[in-house]
């Protein structure tokens, strides 16, 4: 399994594009929720702040996988969002929070992994 930052050529549209698919064949939701995912995306892509936010991409064997990123909720506190792990790669360590955001990268932040703006059909 590799970690890496966000950033080659392809992630932005292939995070995109995984949400869209696994969504649809695991929960039977439509693409509303794609373009949700999508605004969440360009909104990190058009602006983040390089020293307090990132986002990774999970690989196995050169395969994306899944992905995370971890953006500003306010001074002291980062969010996790748009995280998602392949069934493919389910088991490989890919969702573990210490593996998919390296500790370093953090940068001191605490980080909110609560589900309390997850959809109601995926909080437990």
């Amino acid at each position: 399994m590799l970690i890496r930052p966000l950033g080659h050529p392809g992630d932005l549209g292939w995070v995109i594009q995984a949400h869209g698919e696994l969504y649809a064949a695991e929960h039977a939701w439509d693409t509303s929720f794609e373009a949700l995912v999508a605004k969440i995306v360009s909104d990190y892509a058009e602006d983040h702040d390089p020293t307090r936010e990132g986002a990774w991409i999970a690989e196995l064997d050169g395969q994306r996988v899944g992905c995370v990123f971890c953006v500003r909720e306010d001074d002291k506190t980062a969010k996790l969002r748009v995280l998602l792990v392949h069934p493919d790669a389910r088991g490989h360590g890919a969702g573990n929070r210490r593996s998919l955001v390296r500790a370093e990268d953090l940068r001191g932040a605490r980080v909110r992994t609560g589900r309390g703006d997850a959809p109601a059909q995926l909080r437990p």
